[in-house]
């Protein structure tokens, strides 16, 4: 009996883990969101008071993206995307998230300082967006997936015994 009751409350926890796995995926993509909003302060001070090459102006902005120096010979779009293949994966980011990602870079560095400051404006009032959804997402679902969770494992634990 105690082995069974045992089984039971780790299911338990278990359930209450992948719960808790759920909502930390949400606050993944709202820390990430938050420290590229930060890149983009930074990028645009730089870009203000430097009139260096963007390679150089995105690896000063901050540790959120760093383009190795072999890829600067590569178009700066096409390192930028390269760039993004390996967030995804660390950050839980969702479809749209990349797509901003991916038109932000490819049209970083085409036009004049003014042009990019622009544009540069253009993407935090988006990324602005996305980053009150992600925490919108946080106020409504994080408890949600925990609870959810719980009863799952509880429910588990309740068919187990």
């Amino acid at each position: 009996m105690l082995l069974k009751t045992g089984g039971a409350v780790l299911l338990a926890l278990s359930g209450l883990g992948g719960g808790w796995l759920f909502a930390r995926r949400l606050r993944l993509r709202r820390d990430f969101l938050t420290a590229f909003l930060t890149f983009l302060s930074q990028l645009a001070t730089a870009l203000r008071y430097r009139r260096d090459a963007v390679y150089t102006l995105v690896n000063s902005s901050g540790e959120l993206f760093e383009i190795p120096p072999s890829d600067f010979t590569l178009p700066f779009a096409e390192a930028w995307d390269k760039q993004l293949h390996t967030l995804p994966a660390k950050w839980k980011l969702r479809a749209r998230d990349m797509e901003l990602l991916r038109d932000f870079g490819a049209r970083l560095g085409t036009t004049d300082t003014q042009g990019q400051l622009e544009h540069i404006a253009l993407y935090q009032a988006l990324f602005q967006k996305q980053l009150a959804q992600a925490r919108e997402d946080i106020t409504q679902k994080a408890r949600l997936y925990q609870a959810l969770g719980l009863f799952i494992g509880v429910s588990a634990a309740l068919t187990l015994l």
